[in-house]
């Protein structure tokens, strides 16, 4: 219980300022009877009016520790929040050693302290997002063994795939209506006219650029079907459009370059392409702990490494020869030119090392199984054609000169 005088300011009825030496407090409340919530917490006061004098008495109490920007508990770091760790949260996991990293948004190592942090204020989405990561790194790891399970057989011409025109149509706005004010106040009527015309406008700017937008795609769209028409009758240029439209839609587990030419009566298709250097390639399986938060690592000896990596290069082989066949009707021969990239000892210059030629024939690519593809050893598969390929069985090569 307390006595005290107090001046008050009135800002607009119902509301008033309190000025004091310790500072200025809000207050609501009929004269006599109100509350006041300044820096010392919610209090109610009564009193009689036109003395100044009151009786107070405290309501709510604060935190001074949050006030001051501190906490009575362990400080929390930024992660403990779980939509500030979506935000700022980053992990980063290294696949030939299993280190785990946390960084910032901007990719910034925050240290071994942040992992620790995050393992204790973020668990759940640290090991969600570890399992993530190894099962898209097993993922890649599978696909590179079975990367050409999906070649076409030489008959099954590429469906078109459509873009989407995904972008959504603006909608109509509300429009102001006109209230009784209005109508008896011109000035207030304009600014309701005038606010509803540009509502009006913007709509028709945004609508007729989406409109546009969507008859363009269309339009490239329809080209693209005619196009495809175009090659399955055997016209050259389009066959090439379409095989080049088409290999952009291949989504190859390894980074994979490629140029062709097709020759001028459309029978002869030459193909190069630029494949990963084994050195480039993923060399461990991975495995979440299943207790604990961690990932195990299994190294890959350098056979199975070599092994694996034939079995790449030969898949490609095998998927860019089916898909040149499907794109290309006309195409009786194909030959595949495959090469990586190598520095020079003696000047650390890069050539192009070729490691396998092969010429394929569309009558002979046909004894092909291609509803069994799983049970096709790509390496195999190649060395039935005219194949110029200099490899140990363990998937060394040695630079070959291609057809």
């Amino acid at each position: 219980m307390a006595f005290r005088f107090r001046r008050t300011v009135s800002i607009f009825p119902g509301v008033r300022i309190n000025l004091g030496k310790r500072g200025v407090s809000v207050s609501a409340g009929v004269r006599g009877a109100n509350v006041t919530l300044g820096r010392n917490g919610l209090y109610g006061n009564v009193g009689l009016p036109g003395s100044g004098v009151s009786y107070r008495k405290r309501l709510f109490k604060p935190d001074k520790a949050v006030d001051a920007g501190q906490c009575t508990n362990q400080a929390a770091p930024p992660f403990a929040d779980s939509a500030m760790t979506d935000e700022m949260m980053q992990v980063q996991l290294n696949t030939k050693t299993g280190d785990i990293a946390i960084l910032d948004a901007n990719g910034n190592h925050l240290g071994d302290e942040a992992l620790e942090v995050a393992k204790t204020h973020a668990r759940q989405r640290l090991e969600d997002t570890l399992q993530q990561q190894v099962d898209s790194h097993n993922r890649t790891m599978a696909r590179i063994i079975s990367v050409h399970w999906d070649t076409p057989a030489p008959d099954h011409f590429p469906t078109l795939v459509a873009e989407p025109f995904d972008a959504p149509e603006p909608e109509a706005p509300a429009l102001r209506t006109l209230d009784w004010l209005a109508y008896l106040c011109p000035a207030r009527r304009r600014t309701f006219t005038d606010s509803n015309e540009r509502k009006r406008q913007r709509y028709q700017s945004q609508h007729e650029q989406w409109a546009q937008e969507k008859l363009a795609l269309e339009q490239r769209e329809s080209a693209r079907a005619d196009l495809y028409q175009s090659a399955r009758t055997g016209n050259t240029d389009a066959m090439e459009s379409v095989l080049d439209d088409h290999m952009l839609d291949i989504d190859w587990p390894r980074q994979t370059e490629l140029s062709f030419e097709l020759s001028a009566d459309g029978k002869t298709l030459m193909l190069d392409v630029d494949l990963p250097e084994i050195e480039d390639f993923p060399t461990t399986e991975l495995r979440v702990y299943g207790r604990g938060i961690g990932v195990s690592v299994k190294e890959l000896s350098d056979t199975a490494s070599r092994k694996l990596y034939m079995a790449y290069v030969h898949g490609v082989g095998i998927r860019l020869v089916g898909e040149c066949f499907a794109c290309a009707p006309s195409v009786e021969a194909v030959i595949l030119s495959a090469f990586t990239q190598v520095a020079r000892a003696d000047t650390g210059q890069t050539d192009d090392k070729y490691i396998y030629s092969v010429k394929v024939r569309r009558n002979a690519w046909a004894r092909i199984h291609f509803d069994n593809l799983e049970a096709v050893d790509p390496v195999a598969a190649l060395a039935a054609f005219e194949l110029r390929r200099d490899m140990t069985k363990t998937g060394i090569f040695t630079a070959i000169e291609p057809w």
